[in-house]
């Protein structure tokens, strides 16, 4: 099993104390929450100061696609600024590229939809713990 140096990024053996590529002093990895960069003890499960629960990676942002900023005649292929109608060489009507990508829309609901389903997980198992410690 390897690990990361914190100092050049090197993979080296668990084990060792020194980076075996840049010598630099290997620390012992810290758990950190992912939500409020908090240290916790090894084994926690949930963050002791804003709750989060431990081991989960935050969610990346999703990447949303920007509007086009110019288009493209499909008749002679001159550039012309987005929005145009027309072809102002030929006439051959500019129609709006329809990618095959999801809308912005279509992502911020599938994000809504999956941070409720994981909120609904917590709720229940923070009512679990609850009814244990009651």
């Amino acid at each position: 099993m390897t690990k990361e140096c914190s100092n050049c990024g090197a993979q080296v053996a668990e084990n060792v104390k020194f980076c075996t590529e840049c010598g630099g002093k290997m620390e012992p990895e810290v758990l950190k929450c992912p939500s409020c960069s908090k240290e916790l003890p090894e084994g926690t499960k949930f963050c002791m100061e804003c709750g989060t629960k431990v081991g989960v990676e935050p969610r990346a942002k999703p990447k949303i696609e920007t509007a086009p900023k110019e288009a493209v005649c499909p008749k002679c292929r001159k550039k012309f600024p987005a929005g145009t109608k027309f072809c102002k060489e030929c006439g051959t009507s500019i129609k709006p590229q329809v990618s095959g990508k999801k809308k912005p829309e279509d992502e911020v609901d599938k994000i809504i939809k999956e941070a409720t389903t994981a909120g609904k997980g917590l709720l229940k198992e923070a009512d679990s713990l609850l009814k244990r410690f009651r």
